[in-house]
């Protein structure tokens, strides 16, 4: 278990920390001019609106970001050829995607069409069965049904269908947001803001931001169609990852706001089955429509099929509203317990690829819908690019997620003979690959890898939006960075950091699952109430009086009446003195299992037998035969609160696991940091005589203590 001392310095997957940096007059001014809060102010400086009036712009939601729908090339030749489609009831197919985007896109399109007298229907792909965009063989399924197929969220790709369509009698019309290559469907009309030859000035609409600019021209009147469809327009961009910012923050602004009183029937009652309707919730915002809605309709389309999406937003009765939504819950649990228990099959393989720089994991017949989003989990908990695959027979289909720094799209193609297609960017990527060619593309890759993923962890900054001091952190504070909101892309949840806080207790919360924490500052009588989500207590790697560095969000919590300022914490560690008592610790660990070294060494460096006793037993109590990943810290506080071994050392937990190991006792493996550690208990029968272990007998002749 011995490393070097640098080997032990502490792991900051956090890796650095950065504040962005503010012009501190302009601020200010802000705060004197409209009557801000310093934090407030800074934060709009951050986000480059620091003068008054882009402020007031920004806070009342760039009310005057909305464009001309005509700008959008082609958008007059789509709205004559449905004119005429509306004019002449010729029968059309809204041709969709399963994502959130595509469910949304089709639902406005429908309605408004069907609205209008349009015989109309949809057509949404199944994700195993279809795969992405336009098919031949839906397409021919539709030949002598349709006059007219409408794509919304996809289509800008498909040459080949198009032309297909064109030849079977079938019009298209092509809505989508994606980037476009250099040849064009052969359509009567391509509507993409990305197209090379479009003038209009906001690129970043969501699919079904395109189908509302494409309604507004139908209607002529853009705010009759964010009246009616703007709650539905709301989910679609925000789930879609669009950036919030420009026309973008103007449609989830005004939808947010029509959402809080829907009169959707479906994404009411789909509100009311997550307890976002209820006297203890909170208002809706983008979060809660990002982590909360969202997965609910987009679950449909990865474990069953998105038609009940779509179904639930053009419910039209309490009985069928409440009825889809609960369907779509179940759905969603469905997906959860799915992507877990992929999850924990992945652990056992993740234990084999521990030296690996590319997790490349796979296994016969894991989702293919889900296996994305376990990818997500891999790689944001290890900071390591992964790739798993999900196998039928001879072929394997896979999802990538990578680091920023690392590109995933580069690396498939340094493996491209050995893979049967890709596709992607640098962050995702899917792709499918013979068995036989599983081995090699795993060295292959790992080793295009070896110092990329290296350098680009090393680069990873993480960017705090401001440093806070606790008395900043009011709830008068959590309630004024509502002004920010709506939340997204390139307007992030602000991200604060706070110095040197002591931790005063520590709570388990959910079983175990999450972590509570009460915290308090120099200077300062203001308690802190803080939860860490996904941290089990078992790995909870600090103690109380600990003091820590905390990267959070600030929000309201509600309940039964009550508001509090809550913080919500990212990221941890140890404040600059809580780090170097940790080297200083590893450093006496270092010199006392060194046989070549002499110097002295505090007493407490040294365990106790009592402090043996105290370990093993603890030990056993808490892992019985199984194997457990524990944060040392947990071990020293909870062996302190269930024993009277008076406190025990960094150092000596570590000399009690290499004695446990080197006797047997157990097997144990610390991480990079020496903050964690993967044990369990081995049988035995004899009974051990720890004097006789050749390392504390090679410690205690080797070394004086003080």
């Amino acid at each position: 278990m011995s490393k070097s001392i640098n080997d032990w310095m502490i792991d900051l997957v956090d890796k650095q920390w950065r504040v962005k940096p503010f012009d501190a007059e302009k601020a200010k001014v802000l705060t004197e001019q409209l009557g801000l809060l310093p934090l407030t102010a800074r934060l709009l400086c951050i986000r480059g609106q620091d003068d008054c009036n882009r402020a007031m712009n920004f806070i009342e939601c760039n009310l005057g970001c909305r464009y001309d729908p005509f700008l959008l090339k082609d958008m007059d030749k789509a709205v004559a050829r449905i004119k005429k489609a509306i004019s002449d009831k010729e029968r059309v197919c809204i041709y969709g995607d399963y994502d959130v985007d595509g469910v949304t896109a089709t639902t406005i399109l429908y309605i408004y069409l069907t609205e209008h007298g349009v015989p109309c229907d949809y057509f949404i792909p199944g994700r195993l069965e279809d795969g992405y965009g336009l098919n031949k063989r839906a397409i021919s399924s539709l030949a002598g049904k349709t006059d007219l197929i409408i794509t919304v969220d996809t289509g800008i790709t498909a040459v080949e269908e198009t032309e297909y369509a064109n030849s079977l009698g079938i019009d298209m019309v092509i809505t989508d947001h994606h980037s476009c290559r250099e040849i064009l469907p052969d359509a009567c009309a391509v509507v993409d803001p990305h197209r090379t030859d479009c003038e209009y000035p906001f690129k970043h609409l969501a699919g079904v931001g395109v189908v509302y600019k494409l309604l507004s021209a139908l209607e002529g009147s853009t705010d009759a169609i964010i009246d009616k469809f703007g709650d539905i327009i709301a989910i679609g961009t925000i789930a879609d990852v669009m950036p919030i910012v420009d026309e973008n923050r103007y449609i989830t602004a005004v939808g947010i706001s029509k959402l809080q009183n829907t009169k959707n029937l479906g994404l009411k009652a789909l509100m009311e089955q997550c307890n976002l309707k209820n006297a203890d919730s909170k208002k809706v915002n983008s979060v809660n429509i990002g982590f909360t809605i969202a997965p609910r309709i987009n679950a449909a389309g990865r474990i069953k099929n998105a038609k009940s999406a779509v179904e639930l937003l053009l419910a039209d009765s309490q009985e069928a509203a409440e009825r889809l939504a609960a369907e779509l819950c179940a759905i969603n649990k469905e997906r959860q317990n799915t992507e877990q228990k992929i999850y924990e099959e992945v652990q056992h393989q993740l234990e084999e690829r521990k030296g690996d720089n590319v997790y490349v994991l796979s296994s016969d017949g894991w989702h293919q819908g889900v296996i994305g989003v376990v990818a997500s989990r891999i790689t944001e908990k290890s900071s390591q690019p992964s790739i798993l695959f999900s196998f039928d027979g001879d072929l394997g289909k896979g999802s990538g997620r990578s680091i920023k720094g690392f590109s995933m799209l580069d690396a498939l193609k340094y493996c491209d003979e050995l893979l049967e297609e890709y596709g992607g960017h640098e962050l995702a990527a899917g792709l499918t690959i013979r068995r036989e060619n599983l081995d090699a593309f795993c060295s292959r890759i790992n080793e295009y890898a070896f110092e990329k993923v290296k350098d680009a962890r090393e680069a990873t900054v993480i960017e705090a939006d401001s440093s806070v001091s606790a008395e900043e952190l009011t709830l008068k504070q959590a309630y004024e960075l509502s002004k920010l909101e709506p939340f997204g892309l390139q307007n992030p949840v602000p991200l604060l950091l706070l110095r040197d806080a002591c931790i005063t207790d520590i709570t388990p919360l959910a079983s175990g699952k999450h972590v509570k924490l009460l915290l308090e500052c120099k200077g300062t009588a203001n308690k802190l109430t803080a939860i860490y989500f996904n941290m089990k207590f078992s790995e909870f790697p600090y103690r109380v009086g600990d003091r820590c560095d905390l990267l959070f969000t600030l929000e309201v919590n509600e309940f039964r009446g009550v508001s509090e300022a809550k913080l919500y914490i990212k990221k941890m560690r140890c404040s600059f003195a809580a780090e170097a008592e940790h080297k200083t610790q590893l450093a006496y660990y270092n010199s006392a299992i060194d046989p070549n070294n002499r110097e002295e060494l505090p007493q407490e460096s040294l365990p106790t037998l009592s402090q043996f006793r105290a370990a093993f037993r603890f030990l056993k109590m808490e892992l019985g035969e199984r194997k457990k990943r524990l944060a040392l810290s947990y071990i020293q506080r909870r062996m302190n609160d269930t024993s009277d071994c008076d406190g025990i050392s960094l150092c000596s937990l570590l000399i009690i696991f290499d004695v446990l190991r080197e006797c047997k006792l157990a097997e144990c493996e610390l991480s990079d940091s020496c903050k964690m550690v993967d044990i369990r208990l081995l049988p035995f029968k004899e009974k051990i005589n720890l004097d006789r272990s050749p390392l504390l007998i090679q410690i205690k002749s080797n070394h004086k203590f003080y």
